[in-house]
């Protein structure tokens, strides 16, 4: 593979035209309502690159393909759960569109109109949290797949993250939703043009039987029942509808496409239109996850044992060899080196019955799988057509940065700060503290992505850190809309007890499954809010609440 000066032309002439394109709209930002919603004048075609574009990043394709490398064609049932959950928002106008009809800039906003004042700030302090925590991976992850793929040092990585992030803050702090909008026509064609050269390389490099087969041999059995792989099960599948219910409706980047929306059947319409193309964003890197771990599989030797050496000793032994060697072969690419001693070191724990190796085994094997598709792309992709690849994810990625600057520094700025000064901001005043707030947000994002080392596979710790939030905010918009009894002490018995649960999923020490601290922060979000606002219920008006309950 190398990188070259054609390469290096297409993709900096790409993001030259992105930030171009994203400033000339500065000058049609007058008030907040421009920034944050467009004006309320998005069309449907707009609004559908928009939010394929924003929700689909380098970090999309790293974790879905890290998923894929682990869990086969089981992963494939994210796809359809996606798929099935978008259509059914877009159809019914399940939430978003009471939200619309309110005018809301911001989830939180509603809360505050149905509850109270604080419960909207509390709202908004865990979205804020949730969120920082969901973005701050973004940055390092990202810097992996670029440094593999173009060949910049590793020493570069932080030097790396920190242009990516300028290059979103430049253009999201100027030009706000408009921006987003405009440029993301551009980054809808350059990421589909990527997508469509490395699928068409897997295919036709590697093939369906390939990956097929790697998934049989390599997985020991597991790779095509969602319901029995990776130790997830049906808690993990019910806590995917769950939250990709809660994601479709009230995750702020999503959501505000919906307010954004000339009108609420638009944004149904940007929903149902989307949810075809969501399935794509799940399933293809998963399928590229699945054809790297083909690709390097196909290179392999497997691991033979030393004449007459007792399986204790040969596991001590190959651990031992992974502890010296594993960093330096993964950081050289020599996946094909690596996998054989890792799937050798999986069954001779599995045979001992030594959980510590197994568990050494597995983050080993999820090391590998998040480096895996880079390697296999930049090995794959030839010169010129890696160009133009690399154009479409960095396009992806800047959209992603800018679509999630705006969505919480929105939420930091209007459902945080604002309520607590107590006092109404003057238009110019919103418009500086929200672009005040995006610079703090990539300032946090930059040190945290530095700092933490992320629990398990990329996807887990993102689904985890939205799940902070996504749960009791669903529920209370749900209840605050329908129930009229819900109340605000329910609202905040909610947000405790729901956050509760998914942070205790990223304390490794406590050993909570994914799927168990997921449902579990639902459960109890749904029980703090029933039993709180029974012992003390809340009156809704007609504006906050539907039903009769």
């Amino acid at each position: 593979m190398h990188f070259g000066l054609l390469d290096w032309s297409i993709t900096l002439a790409s993001l030259a035209g992105t930030v171009w394109i994203g400033l000339l709209t500065r000058r049609h930002v007058g008030r907040i309502e421009d920034y944050l919603v467009a004006n309320r004048g998005m069309g449907v075609y707009v609004g559908t690159a928009s939010l394929v574009s924003t929700e689909i990043g380098i970090i999309t394709y790293m974790y879905q393909a890290q998923f894929g490398f682990l869990a086969g064609f089981s992963a494939f049932v994210v796809g359809l759960i996606t798929i099935v959950v978008c259509f059914a928002v877009g159809r019914t106008g399940f939430v978003i569109t009471p939200l619309r009809e309110m005018q809301v800039m911001t989830v939180p906003e509603y809360l505050e109109r149905r509850y109270s004042r604080r419960v909207r700030v509390l709202a908004g302090l865990l979205m804020a949290f949730g969120g920082s925590l969901n973005l701050g991976i973004f940055p390092i992850i990202e810097a992996r797949f670029l440094t593999i793929t173009t060949g910049i040092p590793p020493r570069y990585v932080a030097w790396t993250m920190a242009a990516l992030l300028l290059i979103a803050l430049v253009y999201t702090a100027l030009g706000g939703m408009l921006s987003l909008m405009v440029t993301n026509y551009l980054q809808y064609v350059l990421l589909a043009a990527g997508t469509l050269i490395v699928t068409a390389a897997c295919l036709s490099r590697i093939g369906w039987s390939a990956m097929t087969g790697a998934v049989l041999e390599h997985m020991h059995g597991r790779g095509f029942d969602p319901f029995a792989d990776l130790g997830v099960g049906p808690a993990f599948i019910l806590w995917q509808v769950l939250l990709w219910v809660a994601f479709m409706t009230v995750w702020q980047s999503t959501a505000m496409r919906a307010f954004s929306a000339r009108d609420a059947a638009t944004g149904r319409k940007v929903f149902t239109l989307t949810s075809v193309l969501f399935l794509g964003r799940a399933v293809i890197p998963m399928a590229w996850g699945i054809a790297a771990l083909a690709f390097f599989a196909g290179r392999a030797a497997p691991a033979a044992p030393v004449p007459g050496e007792v399986p204790a000793a040969e596991m001590a032994r190959v651990d031992a060899e992974l502890a010296t060697g594993f960093r330096p072969l993964l950081d050289q690419g020599r996946l094909e080196a690596l996998l054989p001693r890792v799937e050798r070191l999986e069954r001779l724990a599995e045979a001992e019955r030594s959980e510590p190796h197994a568990q050494r085994a597995r983050a080993l094997r999820e090391e590998i799988g998040m480096v895996a598709m880079p390697w296999m792309v930049a090995s794959l992709i030839p010169g010129g057509w890696l160009g133009l690849v690399m154009a479409g994810m960095l396009a992806a990625s800047v959209s992603t940065y800018a679509g999630y600057f705006l969505g919480w520094s929105a939420v930091i700025s209007q459902d945080v700060v604002s309520p607590l000064l107590g006092r109404e901001l003057s238009p110019q005043g919103k418009l500086r503290l929200t672009r005040v707030t995006i610079v703090a947000l990539t300032a946090f994002i930059m040190v945290w992505s530095l700092v933490y080392e992320v629990p398990g596979p990329a996807y887990f710790y993102l689904q985890v850190t939205a799940n902070l939030f996504m749960a009791p905010t669903l529920l209370t918009i749900v209840l605050g809309l329908y129930w009229r009894r819900a109340s605000a002490l329910g609202a905040y018995a909610c947000f405790i007890l729901g956050a509760a649960a998914s942070l205790a999923y990223l304390l490794p020490g406590l050993g909570l499954s994914v799927g168990a601290a997921g449902n579990l922060s639902w459960g109890l979000a749904l029980l703090g809010l029933v039993a709180g606002s029974l012992l003390r219920p809340g009156r809704a008006s007609r504006a906050t609440a539907r039903g009769a309950a």
